[in-house]
């Protein structure tokens, strides 16, 4: 009875030991990568005739500058996913807020370059820039907060 038992678990779908593990990580290396493949692509193709849910958007307008700037924020999750998945120590929040905001920032930046310069989009990207400063700063002060002596 345990013999079958045994052979029972390991043909079991729900077993999550060394295989069902590396199947998972090679989910998420591909959700990750499709997010950073995706993003990219949304943030430096001047026209989103290459997705069909934003064949109908036209450029120079709000909605294609918001595109961009959450094709940033793709390419930031994408690359928080797979680094994830390979580091073998914890990402700080810290860490990927400035990535969010940094990439968030490229895909603005672009979105400016391609869909013109309005003036909501130069004070959301000012603001970008200066809470991107804010958490690069507070992030270092936190690092030097730390006591090593333990």
């Amino acid at each position: 009875m345990d013999g079958l038992r045994r052979s029972l678990i390991y043909a079991c779908a729900i077993y999550v030991g060394s295989y069902m593990n590396t199947v998972f990580k090679g989910y998420l290396l591909i959700i990750g990568s499709v997010s950073i493949v995706m993003g990219i692509i949304g943030m430096f193709v001047p026209d989103f005739t290459w997705y069909p849910a934003f064949e109908n958007i036209e450029r120079g307008t709000s909605a294609a500058n918001f595109i961009r700037t959450m094709s940033g924020v793709f390419v930031a999750s994408g690359y928080i996913l797979i680094r994830f998945i390979f580091s073998s120590s914890k990402v700080q929040l810290g860490h990927v807020l400035i990535y969010l905001v940094a990439f968030m920032l490229v895909g603005k930046i672009s979105g400016l370059f391609y869909e013109g310069f309005q003036f909501h989009d130069i004070i959301t990207t000012t603001l970008g820039f200066f809470t991107l400063i804010g958490l690069i700063v507070i992030h270092k002060h936190r690092k030097n907060l730390l006591n090593y002596d333990l």
